[in-house]
């Protein structure tokens, strides 16, 4: 999660817009912040997967181009021209009075949809049974995405996409994506180019919002890729992908941020409340990771097939552990699982964390040294192996930032990534 948000962030010479979530909370009636959020425009071993796009790699697969190269995906308006017919009306304050998480979001869903034109709301919306779109995502910059650009909204449109996260997410969640965008505009602001900033992100739906029937929601952009599915109502927020640069807080216009600090704290703890003896056993001898090992999907519509298997399963088996040790690791899993509401993250985190799952979840470390865990050394690598909860975080060189290094993270299921609907 993101610590120390003071105010809202600023940056750019093109600034699309300030929203005050405090105010949208009031119209919305989903309670009281006093964060504020700015969208600014800025037009494995060695053979780990090839889908992830590593950061440093070179080219234009990595995070290091400048050339703004995104599609808008059929985004049918541009940062200039926000409003394409569509609505006005302020919709985002309809009242959401409904009871349960998933009415409230559903409700929260149409009201963003009542603020769009014909053409925007068909560029939004996918049919349920794409697999391809559903697969569409990356923590590249410059990749082609779903739905629309976050940055060709209008200050209504806007307004009620971020009212469909904030439900969507927990608190602590919508911290970590406030944080994230407020990352890439940082890069921008110091020089990083035009395809880095919060404008080039996107919001999508794969089927039409209900509370009974199966949708998903995407929300993403560079190092950002919330992929939520509902199942009859149930959850499923896998695959997840975030990650930071730079990792260390920053401060942008007089807010402080450092989004991912309690993940990557979490999982350090975690390894360093083993023995010595443990420590050993969890270190991967000879293996080097130079991102996460089951990275995006990249629009290929099926399920990942690169998971270690049988002996390929290694490190300390959590069931092994004493009480202390595995309230570590349950407190590692639950900076992930907890960025979501009750209805997705309860039933996550009991069967992740059940005796049985413990008794085949293996924790597992790589990196320079296999006698500390280094974040600041290119490398270092942290996992957790269940039978169906996959997390991963590495730690890369900078590419903006680059007398630093920074985290890519990834937590999947390996039953249930898209709700098990591709």
């Amino acid at each position: 999660m993101s610590v120390a948000i003071t105010s809202s962030y600023s940056l750019g010479k093109n600034l699309v817009r300030i929203m005050p979530l405090c105010l949208v909370l009031m119209l919305t009636a989903c309670g009281s912040s006093e964060t504020n959020t700015t969208v600014t425009d800025s037009n494995s071993s060695s053979s780990s997967s090839d889908q992830s796009g590593s950061d440093s790699s070179s080219g234009t697969s990595g995070d290091s181009t400048d050339d703004d190269t995104t599609d808008d995906s059929g985004d049918d308006s541009s940062a200039d021209d926000t409003s394409d017919d569509s609505s006005d009306d302020d919709t985002t304050g309809a009242a959401c009075s409904e009871s349960g998480e998933m009415a409230e979001l559903v409700c929260k869903a149409e009201a963003f949809i009542e603020t769009l034109s014909t053409t925007q709301q068909n560029n939004l919306i996918y049919d349920f049974n794409d697999s391809t779109a559903k697969t569409t995502w990356s923590n590249l910059p410059s990749v082609s995405r779903n739905g629309l650009r976050i940055g060709s909204l209008s200050d209504t449109q806007l307004d009620a996409a971020l009212a469909v996260m904030m439900v969507a997410l927990t608190e602590q969640g919508f911290d970590d994506l406030e944080g994230l965008l407020a990352a890439d505009d940082y890069l921008v602001d110091i020089g990083g180019g035009s395809a880095y900033g919060s404008a080039n992100y996107y919001i999508a739906f794969i089927g039409e919002p209900s509370v009974t029937d199966d949708w998903m929601l995407q929300f993403g952009g560079h190092h950002m890729a919330f992929n939520i599915t509902y199942i009859g109502g149930t959850g499923y927020p896998v695959p997840m992908h975030e990650g930071v640069e730079p990792k260390a807080s920053f401060e942008i216009n007089s807010s402080t941020y450092a989004p991912l600090k309690d993940e990557g704290d979490a999982l350090v703890a975690m390894f360093e409340g083993l023995t010595d003896s443990e420590f050993n056993t969890a270190y991967l001898t000879g293996e080097w990771y130079s991102d996460v090992l089951v990275g995006p999907d990249n629009g290929n519509g099926t399920y990942p097939s690169d998971y270690p298997t049988g002996s390929d399963r290694k490190g300390v088996l959590v069931s092994d552990l004493t009480a202390e040790q595995q309230a570590l690791v349950t407190a590692a899993i639950s900076t992930w699982v907890n960025d979501y509401p009750a209805n997705v993250a309860n039933h996550l985190l009991a069967d992740y964390t059940s005796e049985e799952a413990f008794a085949d979840t293996y924790i597992a470390f790589a990196g320079s040294s296999s006698s500390t865990i280094n974040v600041d050394s290119n490398g270092t690598y942290m996992r957790i192996d269940g039978p169906r909860i996959w997390l991963e975080l590495v730690c890369q060189n900078g590419v903006i930032v680059r007398n630093q290094t920074h985290y890519h993270t990834i937590f999947r299921d390996k039953s249930y990534d898209y709700g098990n609907s591709l």
